[in-house]
């Protein structure tokens, strides 16, 4: 059957409602670094653009990890993915209360942790994408709005631990909330309504013209037939282009906050907000892009956060902060459900796994340059002002691009 449960409730939504929690969990952690950035420069006495390089390594390598947990998801479901990914996690945080040489921090952070971070997000994402055909921006929105709700509590949550004990002993805490949490919600995780005896929301509409520039995909792309196509490549492009970006701002928007004289704890809120504000936008995007198209949205959620990286670069005092935050959060966060909403409605469900790790595989390569040449940057000039004005020219780039993507026609399977 399509439709309800014998609760009454459509197990999509248990789906949608699990995933949030774990991606709440996972990359509101992993959003902390930007609070512990300060602590392991100081404390160890390392330059910006070598705690940098940790963070770029996971980021890169996290990228690499979502093509094998892709197909891992499409193979073998999320339930053994996800279990990875909160174990892997867990050991990765306890093992970062230990470090003492940049060798420690690029092995535990940059490789396990990214490791485990692979095996989330990518597995949560493509999941729910099975769950649903109509409303499916809608769902992927309230289902990625949990990384704009950790990232909201935990990071002030985590420079309160800094404070309160040290930021070693903050590390194990989180750790423990990874294993304790994440591990046992994750088995309700189901990666086919028909393992419960359903059809995905909104089935019927499979075959009808949708309001997205295209038809809802009737045949399967396979990865191969995905990668033959511009409108794969662009949305390749579309991810790096938004990483380098984002991830810039989350690794130094703190550091940044603090130069100029923002105190810790308010300088973690303003990171906080980030997380915030992407909450709204991950919710209202995702919904809007059912209506107005993928495309479109792409556009306007370019165009507001390349606006805002100029605005920072003349950002001194907490309101402007506040404000550059609620925005450019809510902007990125916009985009971050169209990404695997687009690769499931334009090359279907049947392998969304992994053309969508495939696709991913650039967030870890644009997530991994921006904040280390950001730390360069401001290692080498004592600024990050021309880190800042590159982030802008990247996104006006990647709001151009977003005007041209032509949806792809369904394939022939000989093809």
């Amino acid at each position: 059957m399509a439709g309800k449960s014998r609760t009454g409730v459509f197990y999509g939504w248990v789906i949608v409602a699990a995933g949030c929690l774990i991606l709440a969990l996972q990359w509101g952690c992993q959003y902390t670094y930007g609070v512990f950035f300060t602590e392991l420069c100081s404390e160890l006495g390392w330059t910006r653009a070598m705690v940098s390089g940790a963070y770029s390594l996971l980021f890169l390598w996290h990228g690499v990890i979502y093509f094998v947990a892709g197909s891992l998801n499409d193979r073998y479901g999320p339930r053994l993915t996800l279990a990875i990914s909160a174990v892997i996690m867990s050991i990765g945080y306890a093992l970062m209360s230990i470090v003492n040489a940049p060798w420690q921090l690029y092995i535990f952070y940059g490789i396990i942790l990214g490791t485990g971070l692979g095996f989330g997000y990518l597995s949560v994402a493509s999941t729910v994408s099975h769950w649903f055909v109509k409303g499916r921006g809608v769902a992927l929105g309230f289902t990625v709005a949990g990384g704009g709700v950790g990232t909201l509590a935990l990071a002030p949550f985590a420079q309160f631990l800094i404070t309160k004990f040290d930021w070693r002993t903050s590390y194990l805490i989180l750790a423990a909330l990874l294993a304790v949490i994440v591990l046992p919600v994750s088995r309700l995780m189901r990666l086919e309504p028909s393992e419960k005896g359903l059809l995905p929301y909104g089935i019927e509409a499979i075959e009808a013209q949708n309001r997205h520039g295209g038809l809802l995909s009737t045949t399967a792309f396979t990865a191969r037939q995905a990668a033959k196509t511009e409108a794969f490549w662009l949305l390749f492009a579309l991810y790096a282009f938004l990483d380098f970006s984002v991830q810039m701002v989350m690794i130094h928007l703190d550091a940044y906050a603090k130069d100029v004289g923002i105190a810790p704890m308010l300088a973690a809120t303003i990171l906080g907000v980030v997380g915030g504000g992407s909450i709204f936008g991950k919710i209202a995007v995702g919904g809007i892009s059912d209506k107005i198209g993928r495309k479109r949205s792409f556009f306007i959620c370019f165009l507001l956060m390349a606006m805002m990286m100029l605005w920072l670069t003349e950002t001194r005092q907490a309101w402007q902060f506040y404000l550059f935050s609620a925005l450019f959060g809510f902007s990125y966060g916009g985009c971050i459900p169209l990404f695997p909403a687009a690769s499931a409605d334009w090359f279907g469900t049947k392998f969304h796994g992994t053309i969508f790790g495939f696709i991913s595989l650039s967030c870890g390569i644009g997530g991994s340059i921006g904040p280390l040449l950001a730390g360069y940057i401001f290692d080498t000039r004592g600024s990050y002002e021309l880190a800042i004005i590159i982030a802008a020219v990247t996104l006006f780039i990647a709001m151009g691009l977003s005007l041209v993507i032509k949806v792809p026609q369904a394939q022939n399977p000989s093809q």
